[in-house]
């Protein structure tokens, strides 16, 4: 029997407004692809066979990616919770608590790594019946206190470390969340109090980023366009300009790096630096910088 993961992919994505109104951010493109496939693929790799995932903004556009992706995989085995309210992230694994026969590698769907996941999952026999948190130095959102190995608290301060949003998880550990718990820094605080195991693995020389702000989603394609980083098995381009052969126009500035899809129309005369554009999506004349644009619908418009 294959390895089990579960996906945290519910999430509204509101630091990414307006897009989310109308893409959920685990489908946002990370180098044409929709971020979901890759760490499906990514999982696959490592022998993953048995995936669960929640969903709840813009759940259909999820589920219908979801099925696609098994029917082109159908090794793949896939259980899909919808959530009709948003749980959390702790919350979503007392939804899914059936799920947790074993232990199991928790991801959010909105993380770029290079790490490799099974790793992780090889520190189950020391868990105790608790669970493992995948930590990561020098991220300003530091805030896990760590003693050793364990788990000490929350906090700002020196020798803080950034949960990276991968975790595993044990059966146990999951049959005591209750209902209403939805947030992980006051339902594992609380886990301490209890005595429950919480475990911290500390790594350095791989790469994360998450994609939650406009910022982030374009520093993953900047690390990526110059080379500063490789992930999820893709491999870098020799320009940091990726561009279709027919966009290549006279009136077509580039600047500093841009990845545009196929099927992209742009209007002429443009100069675009720091930009990326998903496949049928329209950038008019001007210049733009550190600026997605999408897919128009009748409640979006690029500009």
């Amino acid at each position: 029997m294959g390895r089990r993961a579960f996906v945290l992919a519910a999430g509204r994505g509101t630091r990414l407004l307006p897009y989310t109104r109308f893409v959920p951010k685990p489908l946002f493109h990370i180098l044409g692809r929709p971020l979901l496939g890759l760490i499906f693929d990514e999982l696959r790799r490592a022998g993953f066979s048995v995936i669960g995932l929640n969903t709840h903004h813009l759940s259909p556009q999820v589920e219908d990616f979801v099925k696609k992706y098994a029917e082109a995989y159908p090794e793949i085995t896939f259980k899909v919770y919808r959530e009709a309210e948003l749980l959390g992230p702790t919350g979503a694994l007392f939804g899914a608590r059936d799920f947790f026969t074993e232990p199991i590698l928790v991801i959010n769907a909105d993380i770029v790594t290079n790490f490799p996941l099974a790793s992780l999952l090889s520190a189950h026999e020391r868990l105790d019946g608790g669970a493992i948190l995948l930590l990561m130095a020098g991220k300003a959102s530091a805030n896990v206190l760590v003693e050793g190995e364990d788990l000490k608290g929350f906090g700002q301060g020196p020798g803080a470390y950034t949960f990276t949003g991968i975790q595993v998880v044990t059966p146990e550990f999951v049959r005591r969340l209750r209902e209403g718990d939805r947030d992980l820094v006051p339902t594992y605080t609380r886990f301490l109090t209890e005595g429950v195991p919480i475990k911290c693995q500390v790594v350095a020389g791989f790469y994360w980023r998450d994609i939650g702000s406009l910022s982030s989603y374009l520093g993953v394609h900047e690390d990526f366009l110059k080379k500063r980083a490789s992930f999820y098995g893709l491999s870098p381009p020799d320009s940091p300009f990726v561009v279709p052969e027919n966009l290549k126009l006279r009136d077509l500035f580039l600047e500093d790096w841009v990845f545009i899809e196929p099927g992209v129309k742009i209007a002429l005369p443009a100069r675009l630096k720091r930009v990326i554009a998903w496949q049928g999506a329209v950038i008019p004349s001007g210049d733009f910088s550190d600026t997605i644009f999408i897919p128009e619908n009748d409640g979006f418009r690029n500009s």
